[in-house]
């Protein structure tokens, strides 16, 4: 059980763990989360972008190996149990769990107040058990989402990938652009990521793309194309090799080294000739398909 914003490899040893136990007993392991992010309930407005949407989540959950992904709904009522209405009603009465397994930093119930000891005398008394994985030794160095989340931001993604166990990635629909990438000789998907969704820092980076299983090399460009005074940020995707239309198309964008921030360009030429170094540094850097 956890949030699991990113799904890091701290949250990995948490459920390696807990399918080891599921394993070893012959159960189901589920592996639980919150929606939404307690914060956005408990700080409105206030609350962190998103490492992962929830679908995204769901399906890294899966790949670590559990059986099933239970997402319990967080609202302020919620928010107002009590440690041991959280055991009895959530855990034991609705997952009906026999085994829990939490980070060794997992605080439950109304405003926190139940620590792991709380969370062990509940499962006992309820005929389970609870186990406390150390997951911020992982590496011998702190891992957490917010710590991921701040190095995106800044557009540190080759040292955010080293904490995640994997490039970061945004999901999105390509929706219709300004066509100027096109034009350029360079065309681009314009990914609509979810709003909720972190971005990483504006500037271009080289990475890759899957769609619809097939995955390419991509040069990405995060920002708001500031030699055209466009206003609102976008991600705009260059994928190396493909042949074909993208519109509409679901596309994976995934970040593994950002090439240089966003700049102002004189005019269209010299705006042209560093996207072709930019896209052979890409290609240098992932290949075709990457």
């Amino acid at each position: 059980m956890g949030n699991f914003d990113g799904v890091h490899l701290g949250h990995r040893v948490v459920i390696q763990r807990a399918v080891e136990e599921a394993l070893a007993r012959g159960m189901r392991s589920v592996a639980a989360t919150f929606d939404p992010h307690p914060q956005a309930v408990l700080r409105p407005g206030r609350e962190p972008k998103l490492l992962t949407t929830l679908e995204v989540r769901r399906e890294l959950l899966l790949g670590c190996g559990v059986d099933e992904v239970r997402e319990i709904t967080f609202d302020e009522k919620f928010s107002k149990k009590s440690p041991e209405e959280f055991v009895w009603e959530v855990l034991v009465g609705e997952l009906r769990a026999a085994v829990v397994v939490v980070g060794e930093n997992f605080r439950f119930g109304y405003k926190a107040s139940g620590d792991i000891e709380d969370l062990r005398r509940c499962m006992r008394e309820a005929g389970g058990e609870a186990y406390a994985v150390p997951v911020y030794a992982y590496l011998g160095e702190n891992i957490n989402s917010t710590k991921i989340r701040a190095l995106v931001a800044e557009g540190e993604v080759r040292e955010a990938a080293r904490l995640l166990g994997r490039p970061y990635f945004v999901r999105g629909e390509v929706v219709a652009g300004d066509g100027r990438g096109r034009a350029l000789g360079f065309p681009t998907a314009n990914v609509l990521s979810d709003p909720l969704a972190l971005v990483p820092a504006r500037g271009v980076y080289a990475g890759c793309a899957r769609v619809g299983g097939e995955r390419y090399g991509a040069c990405t460009n995060v920002g708001v194309a500031p030699t055209f005074d466009r206003r609102e940020s976008r991600v705009e995707a260059h994928l190396l090799g493909y042949k074909g239309d993208l519109y509409r198309k679901t596309v994976d964008v995934a970040f593994v080294e950002r090439l240089r921030p966003e700049k102002r360009f004189s005019g269209v030429e010299e705006l042209k000739e560093q996207i072709a170094r930019d896209v052979a540094e890409a290609r240098r850097v992932v290949g075709e398909g990457a």
